[in-house]
């Protein structure tokens, strides 16, 4: 049996012989706090050194006494229980001991601890106060704890870890939790990859809407809202009043359509969402220029005929001259006179079109004006057959049989449609494979199956997933050329279209052919399919180089990964093996240091090769 005496705590000092030189400083508060809550639950071990007694186990529980001491909790004189060793040998043998035998408590029994106190009954405050951590360390391990038993198992057979386990507590659904750990691969997943999966049908407060109607207005009108208590920015926050939020949105995009109304037109809608494909379906009509007086009209077109007159003189000549003084002169009284005429909206127009107010991709409203659906079109004579709506995917071979990727089925699309909208940037520029891909087309249609990567209904595709890209940039101002040169009104394109040069028709079929390209591979297509096949073909006769298009960046890339293949990736792009330290970071830190590691050495994903 041990003997325990009480020997005062000013009679106590450390001890130089202790085994652990190096003495680790945190956690003496919440040892500190313990101490004041429960009493001294263990005894030091001490052996006599003079006139008083050095401990030799137990200094991060004397520093602890000296911490309470020092904040007046307890008296110098505190008597503190000890066991008293007879010898040096003895006492080197204890701390040793003391240091290494020792294991802590897996986190999963600490959480349950913490929920088995919450649950009779003991206040949050009260429990940290007690251990010394903080409120919000105590909810998080409660947190944990109710997270599901399946997942909590599979963390105490080491087949989780800490990071994982707190991704998962980012939804209450045990269920859900459940089918994300059966899907779970540790070789291609990571904590983003769960928490991504059970929140993927939540609304975060940097979805468009809520930036739209901001945070501060959805609570202000009573909405509620999740934080994942494990995570340190706003994509942590969820909306959990999501009928509220649309209404919110509506109303805000009400008002300004209210305000749009006012301009004439015949109708004012308002969809929070609008694409390409939805603008599709209408006609387009644009602002007119308000009519220049006579006099100036007749000067404006003597100027732009002497202007193509000596231009066309100068691009001729044989000789190396310097562009002629006066085609800029004429240019200048040009641009002054055109510059006198004010956009403005035809009667005729505001009479059948109508405006759409919608949400860009940026969280603000947009207005589309101009639209005018086709019944209201006026009356053409004579008949008109609308051409049949060919197959979108144009995969009819497509079987069950799907080859299990490398990559996330998410991850391919997006990483297609970045080639998808490269090749459509590539054939604006080459109008001879433009007019043989839709010439091609025509013919697969009249003679063969019909499956190519044309959707040759001439039906413009959707870019939402390329926003912000640099293909997508090029397509836009090409875009917004042609509709500055094409007449505002559909009656008049025929004409305008009989009128101009082969070059200028080629430039145009170029852009509407790219605007049909379809490249983009999902889910449901089989990589050997014919319609990818096709992409391929047209990429290879246009020279398509995706470096020129798409830098692999943490975000659009490597955090949508493993984090094996990050490094595996590093280590291709750069030819040697990563650092040896990059192995034991975070999956996202990993992703930034990534993405430094391979700027500039045009390193790209296999899909995109």
């Amino acid at each position: 049996m041990i003997d325990i005496t009480n020997i005062p705590l000013n009679k106590l000092t450390a001890w130089e012989g202790n085994v652990r030189k190096t003495q680790n400083k945190g956690g003496i508060d919440e040892l500190a706090a313990s101490i004041e809550a429960h009493g001294l639950l263990q005894s030091l071990v001490v052996r006599k050194d003079g006139k008083k007694f050095a401990v030799v186990a137990g200094n991060r529980r004397l520093a602890a006494l000296a911490a309470l001491l020092k904040a007046s909790k307890i008296d110098a004189d505190f008597e503190v229980p000890c066991q008293v060793l007879d010898n040096d040998a003895q006492a080197t043998e204890i701390s040793l001991a003391e240091n290494t035998v020792r294991e802590n408590m897996h986190p999963a029994d600490e959480c349950d601890a913490y929920r088995h106190l919450i649950d009779n009954g003991a206040p949050i405050a009260d429990v940290a106060a007690r251990f010394g951590k903080t409120e919000t360390y105590v909810k998080q391990r409660l947190k944990l704890a109710r997270v599901s038993p399946v997942v909590v198992a599979a963390y105490r057979k080491e087949k989780l870890n800490l990071e994982q386990v707190q991704a998962f507590a980012v939804s209450d659904d045990h269920e859900a939790q459940e089918a994300v750990l059966r899907d779970f691969d540790p070789d291609r997943n990571d904590a983003s990859d769960i928490r991504d999966s059970l929140t993927e049908n939540e609304v975060t407060v940097t979805d468009k809407r809520v930036r739209y109607v901001t945070l501060k207005a959805y609570e202000k009108a009573g909405g509620t809202v999740r934080r994942d208590l494990f995570s340190q920015d706003d994509d942590g926050v969820f909306i959990l009043d999501v009928p509220l939020l649309d209404r919110l949105v509506g109303e805000k995009l009400d008002r300004a359509a209210n305000t749009v109304q006012k301009e004439g037109w015949k109708w004012v809608e308002v969809h929070p969402e609008f694409d390409y494909q939805d603008k599709s379906k209408f006609h387009i009509r644009r602002e007119e220029l308000t009519p220049l007086p006579a006099k100036k009209q007749a000067e404006l077109e003597t100027l732009k005929a002497e202007y193509e007159a000596l231009e066309e003189q100068w691009l001729n000549s044989n000789d190396d001259g310097d562009r002629p003084a006066r085609l800029d002169e004429v240019g200048e009284r040009i641009e002054t006179l055109t510059a006198e005429r004010a956009p403005f909206w035809p009667a005729d127009t505001l009479a059948i079109a109508g405006v759409v107010v919608h949400l860009d991709h940026g969280g603000k409203a947009s207005i589309v004006r101009g639209l005018v659906r086709p019944e209201d079109m006026p009356k053409k004579s004579g008949t008109s057959k609308t051409p049949a709506s060919g197959d979108a995917t144009g995969d009819a071979e497509s079987g069950d049989h799907q080859v299990r990727s490398e990559f996330p089925s998410g991850l391919i699309e997006d990483l297609t449609a970045q080639k998808s909208a490269a090749v459509s940037a590539e054939l604006l520029q080459r109008p001879d494979i433009a007019l043989a891909a839709v010439v091609h087309a025509m013919a697969c249609k009249t003679f063969h199956s019909g499956y190519t990567s044309l959707q040759i209904s001439v039906e413009q595709q959707s870019f939402r997933k390329v926003e912000g890209s640099k293909a997508l940039g090029q397509i836009e101002a090409a875009r917004e050329t042609w509709s500055e040169k094409l007449p505002g009104q559909e009656d008049a394109l025929w004409d305008w279209c009989l009128n101009q040069h082969r070059d200028v028709l080629l430039d145009l079929l170029a852009f509407c052919t790219a605007g049909a390209m379809n490249a983009i591979q999902t889910k449901q297509d089989r990589v050997d399919s014919a319609r990818l096949a096709h992409a391929n073909q047209i990429a290879a006769a246009v020279g398509l180089d995706m470096k020129t298009w798409f830098t692999p960046t943490a975000q659009n890339y490597f955090t949508r990964i493993g984090k094996p293949q990050i490094l595996a990736a590093i280590k291709e792009a750069k030819g040697q093996p990563p650092a040896p330290a990059w192995e034991k970071l975070k999956k996202a830190d990993l992703a930034n240091e990534a993405e430094r590691q391979i700027a500039g050495s045009g390193w790209l994903p296999k899909p995109l090769r």
